[in-house]
């Protein structure tokens, strides 16, 4: 093989010349290059200066833009975080407002689900009656503000009246706790206020609930909200104690930006007021400064360009020196190369014949080398003829036979090249095989995951923070689309907007969570009602979905939400994986009544009279009334199950139960003890001439001809009595099991004296 061909004029020095007029020649030459250099050098300095004044102008504007955006952001994340907690304390009021008789381990139980949805942030949840706060959670280090007079409280007094006097949810605050530390006290109101002085209203005729507040961490709702983490740029302050906005005083200054101008003043709304964000940036921190790098590139273009000048101007390029340069550079390369004309190789570098052992002779065939794999001759020339440049830009992926015998992929490129006074084809071939069995890998990855998702249970979608479906995995990939009016059609969801398909207030709710979730970068879970088929398909048809569905025909769905650590082909976006709970929602349900109902009538058990006494006592204590227990027994009930029979002495029981609930008061509770036995907790009386009317009422449903139907369909007339007991809290028991005994012992004198009559407890 033939080595690379030198040019034999490339060290050869130029002859120096006799001649006075060749040397002046020269002479003016050399200045007139020198000249050019000097001027191409001064433009190219203008040139940067300008370019220089215009980046530090742009980096000004983009640092003042950027400083707008963190200001908005912040204040976007600080509403966020205040209108979470407003909506806690309002659900709390909600749920109070729905049970207005609850006692101390209900509101703990509720309080408690609130309280472990953020316990870094929320303080404590208070339940005020009248101006006093009556119930606490949780109580360990808040304790001392159990029977805080908030009325009179100096600093809070002025929230309080408001919540009271509109009705509306306030933010008061941050003051001083009374069981320590500074907070923001969320203010609900429980029910609607009556006109004139809420206040005393409040404290005088309503002795219930008036007011659910919760307590938060003022530094950690900052601290939430993302202020403090920009050390040096930007400086804040925040103006509205408890809500009032612009008009109020500035609560957080802690670099005394308030006493001069703001650069911006945003305001900050939220249910129950507004605050007023104040930011100014520090001047110090204005990134204008060019790095070292740029006043070296000037300095560096400019000697640069003057020397280039001067050499382009003063020399021309030996073309021999070029040929000898390119030849040895070539013979450098580290991807193995090949110098072909047509077939026949001309020249082969040492990376060449280091990776296939192979040092072919000058003029061997590049079949001959049988080089390339069989399979993919057909990506390359016809007969292995390299006559004309490579088409395609990005090469040929084809494998390579390898020193050791195995085949590696090569990225093989072509191009036309000068070679040894012809044109001639210069071969490149790069090793790829690593990263095509990376990619390859990945690929197989990627199926593999897509598997495991169509393989799983339920629906899982791919969504971004503004709703947008990315991907549609499992069950939900054959989602039939609809919108919101309930108009199906058939395609993909893949590239739609959820609201497209939800109504509004779910797609309100899923937005809200998949942003939280990003927010947080951290799992998030929701539950959710839908229409069967609307965005999580249905595997079953409507019909059989009918029977174990909601009344409605609406599904339950549980989603578990979670972040995508890196963007998801370049966006931020969330897996949401929904699983069908409805069976498990309605079993649920069924047991939560089993629990509290006596299955044959569907009146109260024992076990709901247990829960219910402590509330109804303590409302009696506080009150200054008491209650009346009421121990119904039938008289002469066995002879109709003997006679009749257990089926038509069960119809007797739930046609009793029925009416005697329907004769009672709202407040009264009417349990099923066991057998033919029923018990009756009136709510508060004020005096014992109170239940003679609700005795009678219950006599009342004895007066009458049961008419019942038998087996055969036969009907009978059946008439029963009842003998009765009462007793009176907290006379004949403070506790329950006293004031059943005292109600029981009546009730069998009267059995014992004939029957069907009514007995006092002594």
């Amino acid at each position: 093989m033939r080595g690379i061909p030198g040019d034999s004029a490339a060290g050869e020095a130029p002859t120096a010349g006799t001649d006075g007029t060749a040397q002046g020649r020269t002479g003016g030459f050399a200045a007139t290059s020198v000249v050019s250099g000097l001027l191409a050098m001064l433009i190219f300095a203008g040139m940067f200066l300008l370019a220089d004044r215009a980046w530090e102008h742009q980096l000004a504007e983009r640092h003042q833009a950027n400083l707008a955006s963190e200001v908005a952001s912040k204040r976007t994340r600080l509403e966020s975080v205040i209108n979470s907690l407003v909506h806690a304390t309002v659900g709390l009021s909600a749920y109070v407002e729905a049970r207005p008789h609850l006692d101390g381990d209900e509101f703990e139980r509720m309080a408690d689900r609130l309280y472990r949805r953020d316990p870094e942030v929320i303080r404590s949840l208070t339940l005020l009656a009248g101006s006093r706060i009556d119930f606490v959670y949780p109580r360990e280090g808040n304790v001392d503000a159990l029977g805080l007079d908030v009325a009179s409280h100096p600093e809070q007094a002025a929230s309080f009246r408001r919540v009271m006097e509109t009705g509306e949810t306030v933010v008061a605050g941050p003051w001083e706790l009374a069981q320590g530390g500074t907070g923001l006290l969320v203010r609900s109101p429980v029910g609607p206020e009556e006109t004139g002085d809420p206040l005393d209203e409040a404290r005088q005729t309503d002795p219930g609930f008036t007011m659910a507040s919760v307590a938060v961490d003022f530094e950690r709702v900052l601290a939430r909200a993302g202020f403090g983490r920009t050390p040096g740029a930007l400086k804040f302050a925040l103006q509205g104690r408890d809500g009032t906005g612009h008009r109020g005083e500035v609560f957080h200054d802690p670099d005394g930006i308030a006493e001069g101008p703001a650069e911006w003043r945003k305001t900050v709304s939220f249910a129950g007021g507004e605050w007023v964000l104040l930011a100014r940036p520090v001047p110090e921190a204005m990134p204008t400064s060019r790095p070292p790098a740029w006043w070296a590139f000037g300095i560096l273009g400019t000697l640069a360009l003057g020397g280039l000048t001067w050499r382009v101007s003063g020399h021309v390029r030996d073309r021999a020196r070029l040929l000898s340069q390119y030849h040895t550079l070539v013979a450098n390369l580290e991807d193995a190369t090949l110098v072909v004309r047509d077939t026949q190789v001309l020249w082969t570098n040492p990376a060449f014949r280091r990776a296939t052992g192979q040092s072919p002779v000058d003029g061997t065939s590049v079949k001959d080398l049988e080089l390339f794999h069989p399979d993919d001759i057909p990506l390359l020339p016809n007969g292995l003829v390299f006559s004309r440049e490579d088409p395609d830009p990005a090469g040929r992926q084809v494998r390579v036979r390898m020193a050791d015998g195995h085949w590696r992929f090569h990225l093989l490129r072509w191009v036309p090249i000068p070679w040894e006074q012809d044109r001639a084809m210069l071969l490149i071939l790069v090793d790829v095989h690593d990263n095509r069995m990376l990619f390859e890998a990945l690929a197989q990855a990627r199926d593999l995951q897509e598997a495991l998702f169509e393989a799983m249970p339920g629906h899982a979608l791919v969504l971004g923070e503004d709703g947008m479906i990315y991907r549609a995995f499992g069950d939900s990939r054959g989602a039939r689309e609809a919108d919101a009016s309930g108009r199906t059609r058939s395609g993909s969801i893949v590239g739609h907007g959820i609201e497209e398909f939800l109504p509004e207030a779910v797609a309100r709710q899923f937005l809200a969570v998949v942003r939280r979730a990003l927010d947080e970068g951290a799992l998030q879970e929701t539950e959710y009602l839908l229409d069967p088929g609307v965005l999580h398909p249905a595997r079953r048809s409507e019909p059989e979905l009918a029977g174990d569905g909601c009344e409605n025909g609406q599904r339950w769905f549980e989603a578990r939400v979670r972040p995508i650590a890196a963007h998801f082909e370049g966006r931020a976006a969330v897996v949401w994986h929904a699983l069908d709970v409805t069976a498990r929602r309605k079993l649920e349900e069924r047991l939560h009544t089993l629990a509290w109902q006596d299955p044959l009538t569907a009146a109260a058990n024992r076990a709901a009279m247990e829960r219910a006494f402590p509330r109804m006592t303590s409302r009696a204590r506080r009150d200054g009334g008491q209650l009346a227990m009421v121990f119904i027994d039938l008289d002469r009930f066995k002879p109709v199950n003997d006679e009749h029979g257990h089926a038509v002495g069960d119809q007797l029981l739930r046609r009793m139960s029925a009416d005697l609930a329907a004769h009672l008061r709202a407040e009264d509770l009417l349990v099923r003890l066991g057998g033919d036995e029923f018990l009756v907790l009136t709510g508060t009386l004020t005096s014992r001439d109170e239940v003679h009317p609700l005795i009678e009422r219950i006599r009342s449903v004895f007066d009458t001809h049961w008419e019942l139907t038998l087996d055969d369909g036969e009907r009978i007339a059946v008439v029963v009595t009842a003998s009765i007991g009462v007793a009176f809290y907290p006379e004949h028991g403070e506790t329950l099991a006293d004031l059943i005994a005292a109600a029981d012992q009546a009730m069998y004198r009267v059995k014992g004296q004939g029957r069907n009559a009514v007995a006092w407890a002594d």
